[in-house]
């Protein structure tokens, strides 16, 4: 959201990124936070409702009323689905297809948020003005939930604000970097550690990110894989000025996705690092420093291998047309606008 306010102040225009919040969750700042009092914050259901109150109450009460409101879906929500009806320019944005992604998570209550998303999101569909997803597949889902004949439709991917100097390059010898938040299944951490185990030769497998105790100990089991764990930015910088190749998720199939529009490519990719991966992705066909592997180890080395020498300008360039932030809310922009925008009088 930081990165979008900053893409379209650069293009200077009237726009203006939110994200709310309970109040006092951390002391983090940013000039994109709203903060809801609660009175009491809690993970119930009573705090579910009353921030989702409190937040539609919010967006109601904007000054300046914006002309088009693009906001992120809220899943199984009633609140939304209430607040969308009868308000011009509301256009709701999805990063993910919800009911297997509900799925996907499981749980006792699974079928029950199934039922609630399908109802509650499929009314906010019916009433908004447009509908904005991640990526086409995902877009092409949620224009099958909407009634309405044809409405505007927008796919606006994740982006990268790039830098215009060099990248950071500090390679000497085969690495991989495996970057995520944690490593939930659909990552295959477990696959790809295990044929790590099973294949001999010289190379490096740098893991960044949360790890559970059981992933830690299938790590430790093998020399050349070294965990980061958690890290900063910088720290970030440093081990991919060193990777030879980037891997994203290689397995999607249970969220229900095969063409998937992730942060961590993006990050890859602005700092010149090539990506091996599991899925499809919005890059063109031709695009030469992303491959789908999955978890096929010697199609990763052979491609890092291939990789190993280009320059990391090179790739960041050859990126840019598709990842760069500035470009990606610009594009965005002017099709709101062609749709939106009050004729001349």
């Amino acid at each position: 959201m930081e990165l979008e306010q900053e893409a379209a102040d650069l293009l200077g225009l009237n726009w203006s990124s939110l994200l709310f919040r309970p109040a006092g969750v951390s002391d983090s700042s940013s000039r994109v936070l709203r903060e809801i009092d609660l009175d009491r914050a809690g993970h119930d259901v009573r705090t579910w409702v009353r921030f989702r109150r409190r937040l539609y109450r919010a967006l109601s009460q904007l000054d300046p009323v914006p002309d088009v409101l693009l906001l992120r879906h809220s899943f199984y929500d009633p609140f939304q689905a209430r607040f969308v009806q009868g308000r011009p320019g509301m256009i709701t944005v999805h990063h993910t297809i919800e009911d297997a992604e509900i799925a996907s998570l499981g749980g006792r209550a699974c079928a029950l948020k199934r039922t609630l998303e399908r109802r509650f999101g499929g009314t906010t569909l019916q009433h908004v003005s447009g509908v904005c997803a991640l990526t086409s597949e995902i877009l092409e889902h949620e224009l099958a939930r909407s009634s309405s004949p044809d409405p505007p439709a927008f796919v606006y991917p994740n982006g990268a604000l790039l830098d215009s100097g060099p990248a950071s390059d500090s390679r000497a010898g085969l690495r991989l970097v495996f970057v995520a938040s944690e490593f939930a299944p659909w990552q295959g951490l477990e696959e790809l550690v295990a044929a790590v185990g099973a294949t001999a030769g010289e190379f490096a497998l740098d893991v960044v990110g949360a790890l559970s105790e059981t992933q830690r100990g299938l790590c430790a089991n093998d020399p050349r894989i070294v965990v980061h764990g958690l890290v900063g930015s910088d720290e970030l910088s440093r081990v991919l000025a060193g990777a030879s190749a980037g891997i994203a998720a290689l397995q999607t199939e249970g969220k229900g996705l095969s063409q998937v529009c992730s942060l961590k490519v993006r990050d890859y990719l602005a700092a010149g690092v090539p990506v091996v991966s599991g899925h499809r992705d919005v890059f063109p066909d031709d695009f030469p420093f992303y491959r789908q592997t999955g978890a096929d180890l010697h199609a990763i080395l052979e491609a890092a291998r291939e990789w190993r020498d280009v320059d990391r300008l090179t790739v960041r360039e050859a990126a840019r047309p598709h990842i760069d932030k500035v470009e990606l809310v610009r594009r965005l922009h002017s099709e709101l606008e062609a749709v939106f925008a009050e004729p001349d009088a």
